[in-house]
């Protein structure tokens, strides 16, 4: 049995403390701006508390309470914004140190 407690940045845990999952935990910390990106896995958005806004694929989608969101390996998102109650999960498929920093960022047109 392990036990895993949120980093500074909420993420309980991955590659570093020998989990092959990677899951964060997200409140009403101000969301990082972040460009479209793409990886080579499967990764999750479960709504706990208020909306979620992401781009995938240049379309928009707002998520709520409850709502569960898979984006697919290679569909390129981003979150766009959230709502001041938020709280929500990110589950990466996969977590290893040279498979999570291969994601593809690619620049604002």
């Amino acid at each position: 049995m392990k036990i895993f407690k949120p980093n500074e940045d909420g993420w309980f845990c991955g590659y570093w403390n020998d989990s092959p999952i990677q899951i964060k935990y997200s409140d009403n910390r101000p969301i990082k701006q972040e460009e479209s990106h793409k990886h080579e896995f499967k990764e999750y958005y479960l709504i706990i508390e208020g909306n979620l806004t992401l781009e995938i694929n240049k379309e928009e989608k707002t998520l709520s309470k409850l709502e569960l969101l898979m984006v697919e390996p290679e569909e390129l998102h981003k979150i766009i914004d959230k709502s001041e109650n938020c709280v929500y999960i990110i589950i990466k498929e996969k977590s290893c140190k040279n498979n999570i920093w291969k994601t593809v960022f690619f620049a604002k047109s």
